[in-house]
């Protein structure tokens, strides 16, 4: 027989042996791509797992070091504190300010100077038993007697209608530097002595008039607080 004599259908099993080879390693294939699918499906649901968790864990550090803030600022004052949640914003109609979820309850009352570690909030304009409000410094009708703790000059705080405060009253014979800080005066019955207020971030030059026009910008972000400090009055509640 020639070397190219084949038995009979031999040509025939070749081909199918090829085509259900080749039919093998697509359906192969096939399968390792869904299985690649699936484990890339597995892979994403795993990261954004483990992304969630490393939020909460953020979220968790980062309250832990607000409280903490808290608990130091509250040791070293020698102002009698009780703390308040924030659960709302501008909840009076005619005040711009914070609903509180404590009020009389904890000795909270009317006029009380509320605070931060970082420095003055504002004052409670109303108190019920479990509620209060907040009257804040970005108020149109919030004003606090204050001074420049460099050189202790007396003004009054109030705001610009944005998102600072002014220092009025400060003459120009007096120097204002930008970066000066500004406090509460104690010349109040209402705010402790020497809480700080902000910092003077501009000093108009202006030649006409009495008084420096001075921008502070507050101390406090306003927008991202979450618990706040109210001060008892010696009449007052609980701590």
């Amino acid at each position: 027989m020639l070397a190219t004599d084949q038995a009979p259908g031999g040509s025939f099993r070749s081909v199918a042996l090829d085509l259900i080879g080749g039919v093998g390693g697509y359906i192969y294939k096939i399968q390792s791509y869904l299985d690649l699918k699936e484990q890339n499906q597995y892979l994403r649901t795993q990261n954004a797992e483990l992304s969630l968790k490393n939020m909460q864990l953020q979220d968790a550090l980062l309250e832990n070091l607000r409280l903490r803030k808290l608990l130091d600022f509250r040791e070293k004052t020698q102002l009698r504190l009780t703390a308040a949640e924030i659960i709302g914003e501008n909840p009076h109609e005619i005040v711009n300010g914070f609903l509180l979820n404590a009020g009389r309850e904890k000795g909270i009352v009317k006029s009380a100077a509320v605070l931060t570690a970082d420095g003055l909030v504002g004052k409670i304009v109303e108190s019920d038993n479990g509620h209060s409000i907040c009257q804040i410094l970005l108020d149109p009708s919030s004003r606090v007697s204050a001074k420049i703790q460099r050189n202790r000059e007396l003004g009054m705080i109030a705001w610009d209608g944005g998102k600072s405060l002014q220092l009025q009253y400060i003459a120009k014979t007096i120097s204002v530097h930008i970066g000066d800080v500004v406090i509460t005066s104690g010349m109040s019955k209402i705010f402790p002595e020497n809480i700080k207020i902000g910092v003077v971030i501009d000093v108009s030059r202006d030649n006409r008039g009495m008084f420096h026009d001075i921008l502070v910008q507050p101390s406090v972000n306003f927008s991202k607080l979450e618990e706040v400090q109210v001060e008892i009055k010696e009449d007052g509640g609980a701590r």
